[in-house]
């Protein structure tokens, strides 16, 4: 059996195509193993093609996606991971990279050729005005403090906490479980505002309140006297988290300036994590191209996702209104197309 482009068997076949290759994190040659016990004829170019032009629809709707994920003001969790990809005959590591709007539920994935540099962050960003970018201590991001001055800077408290852990478990450095134990409160103290469902202004209050600060100071003075040039030599983990801490002291601390920033950058962690699986299922990308489209077809899954809108449902409808002829991709992205939500 031939699948026909341009009818609705097509839509279909299109619509678990991409599920099972950017959900299940099906290899091509998996796939190709069951679309031949339902014989079906496909060519794994063939499977590619079809990717790649159902991605120029996707594409469409990114660009709206992307305008409200950075909307005036917004508040963005960022994160980057690698990825393999072929160049030129050989397998160069390269760059994908996350931004979650929690605020708007989208989550947006940009290759931008594969470059970690600042001038990625800065393109993708653009000129759109956002008011805060969270991620960890990657140097790049230290480009926020010193030419995007408009944006607050916020780093992830889980990526200094685990520098002390490592320094503890690892490092054997009993002073590292004083850190731990002071974060862990912080941590205490946010889980209790989220169960409590506060406001982003009480959140703000609490944050603010003296048995924060007095948790800060501790901390703020245990550094100090740890970093002091009269104090014994420590181990190479423990120095590494104590110069973390204090190099990030000011960005680790900014999520106190405002209810609606978080402590830690777990949410685009979370969104990096289907990269990573992806990564260890197919090994690589054949080229740019294809990495571009993976994240294309991440970005509208993802974001259905946040959404709480069924990813398969969603892609079965998105493909059926295209292959129609529907060109009204506003009206195609997974919060306007119509679909039921579920909680996510």
């Amino acid at each position: 059996m031939d699948v026909v482009p341009g009818t609705h068997a097509s839509s279909t076949f299109m619509a678990y195509l991409a599920f099972n290759k950017y959900v299940l994190d099906t290899p091509l040659y998996r796939e190709i193993s069951r679309i031949l016990d339902e014989d079906m004829r496909l060519s794994r170019m063939t499977l590619t093609n079809w990717l790649e032009k159902g991605s120029f629809h996707i594409n469409k709707l990114i660009g709206f996606l992307k305008e409200c994920c950075l909307e005036k003001d917004s508040v963005i969790n960022c994160d980057e991971t690698w990825c393999k990809v072929k160049v030129k005959s050989a397998y160069r590591k390269r760059y994908i990279w996350c931004l979650v709007n929690k605020a708007e539920k989208i989550v947006i994935y940009c290759y931008e050729d594969g470059s970690r540099g600042h001038d990625v962050l800065r393109h993708i960003l653009g000129d759109h005005g956002i008011k805060a970018l969270q991620s960890d201590g990657y140097n790049v991001y230290m480009y926020l403090d010193d030419n995007l001055t408009d944006i607050e800077h916020v780093c992830c408290m889980a990526h200094a906490r685990a520098k002390f852990k490592y320094a503890l478990e690892q490092g054997g450095d009993l002073d590292a479980a004083f850190f731990l134990d002071c974060m862990g409160e912080l941590y205490v103290l946010e889980a209790e505002y989220e169960h409590g469902r506060l406001s982003p202004e009480q959140i703000k209050t609490c944050r603010n309140n003296l048995k924060t600060k007095e948790i800060i100071i501790r901390l703020r003075s245990k550094l100090d006297a740890l970093l002091s040039d009269d104090h014994p030599p420590r181990g190479e983990l423990m120095e590494k988290a104590l110069r973390y801490l204090k190099a990030f002291w000011t960005q680790l601390f900014a999520y106190t300036h405002d209810g609606s920033y978080t402590i830690d950058n777990s949410i685009a962690e979370r969104f990096i994590r289907p990269l990573a699986g992806e990564r260890k299922n197919s090994l690589f990308f054949g080229s740019g191209k294809m990495a571009s489209v993976s994240a294309a077809y991440h970005t509208i899954i993802s974001t259905c996702k946040m959404q709480g809108v069924p990813v398969l449902q969603y892609l079965k409808e998105f493909f059926k209104q295209i292959v129609i002829g529907c060109t009204d991709y506003e009206n195609l992205l997974p919060m306007t197309i119509g679909l039921n939500n579920n909680k996510y």
